[in-house]
């Protein structure tokens, strides 16, 4: 071989192991994150550390809703939480501060979650954000964004539905351009560990918003549900606490002040990961282990409101139920370790 023609080969051959890679970070999966955000220990805000290191993904805005706690606090902690993470130029647009029918009751009060609330949010870690939310409503924000790049953008839904029930009912085109929606909510009986965890059988996401949930699993959408039966595969203990606490950044000492409290109290503590199993599953998705289901949910004022129902094949009174991907199987270690190295990591919005 001319020395010429093994100049060329190298070239061509360094150009073929470099060009992969700047595909890669030019197909990132551009997402709408749609949260009931409180800070940590809730799992939205572990959910949103990992997408924000996470160079797979591209946030193009979060929007808040009322679900853990009100939008007021979801909007409040979730601005705090950008500048923490240096990444203040991510847009946030307040969504629904209430279910579109469900109303604040007894039971609700005395369970888990403060959905109903109007009070004024807590101060954050390290005071209120110096950042605003856009003037521009969730609602609003979701539906231009959707139709101006039709087919490309994906929805990740970690909270009540409420938002995107009202961009599917506020423009007729909204589902049919969405690329996909990746939904934390429902539990399936049919599946192992299937219960809910606000009542028997519903899972609380779907039971907070039900008629949302209802709109938005019928509404075409290709959806990638990630229900209870997956987040109970997971479990954060001590150990692994301290393992994502090991390095220090500021995302590691925002945990090692909140999270870290809870541990130091109850040191055989176990939580489930609910959405950072659903952001991840965007970044990795053979991280899960799926099945196509038909998927509805009960809007029926009675015992079973909220409650998520899956089958192989459609059943009488589900005939418009959506079939989906439905996650039921999680990788554990590679799970953890992902999550552990990404927010482990220097900012993203650092660099």
């Amino acid at each position: 071989m001319s020395r010429k023609l093994l100049t060329l080969f190298i070239a061509v051959f360094l150009l073929s192991s470099v060009v992969p890679g700047i595909a890669q970070s030019e197909e990132r999966t551009r997402i709408i994150f749609d949260t009931d955000f409180v800070m940590p220990p809730h799992d939205d805000s572990m959910a949103l550390m990992l997408a924000l290191q996470s160079p797979e993904i591209e946030i193009l805005g979060i929007t808040t809703v009322a679900g853990n706690d009100s939008v007021e606090r979801a909007t409040s902690d979730v601005l705090r939480m950008l500048e923490i993470a240096q990444q203040a130029e991510i847009p946030v647009y307040r969504g629904a501060d209430m279910p579109l029918v469900h109303e604040k009751s007894d039971f609700a009060v005395r369970e888990y979650g403060r959905w109903y609330s109007n009070e004024h949010p807590p101060v954050p870690p390290g005071g209120y954000a110096d950042k605003k939310a856009e003037a521009e409503s969730a609602v609003s924000f979701m539906v231009k964004t959707v139709l101006e790049n039709p087919g490309d953008i994906t929805l990740v839904a970690i909270g009540p539905l409420t938002n995107v029930a009202q961009a599917i009912r506020t423009n007729a085109d909204f589902a049919k351009n969405v690329k996909r929606m990746v939904i934390m909510g429902g539990a399936i009986a049919m599946l192992p560990d299937g219960s809910g965890n606000i009542t028997p059988n519903a899972e609380f996401n779907f039971w907070v918003d039900p008629e949302a949930a209802y709109t938005t699993l019928r509404s075409g959408i290709p959806i990638d549900l990630s229900p209870l039966n997956v987040s109970r595969k997971s479990s954060l203990t001590r150990d692994w606490y301290e393992k994502i606490v090991a390095t220090d950044t500021p995302l590691t000492r925002l945990l090692k002040d909140t999270l870290g409290k809870h541990f130091a109290n109850e040191p055989d503590r176990i939580y489930f990961m609910y959405d950072q199993i659903a952001v991840a599953s965007v970044i990795d998705p053979a991280l899960v282990t799926r099945e196509r289901l038909y998927v509805d949910v009960d809007i029926q004022h009675g015992i079973n409101y909220g409650v998520s129902v899956g089958g192989r094949k459609l059943w009488p009174g589900a005939e418009g139920a959506g079939l989906m991907d439905v996650q039921y199987e999680l990788d554990w270690p590679r799970f953890i370790n992902l999550f552990i190295e990404r927010v482990g990591n220097p900012l993203r919005g650092s660099n």
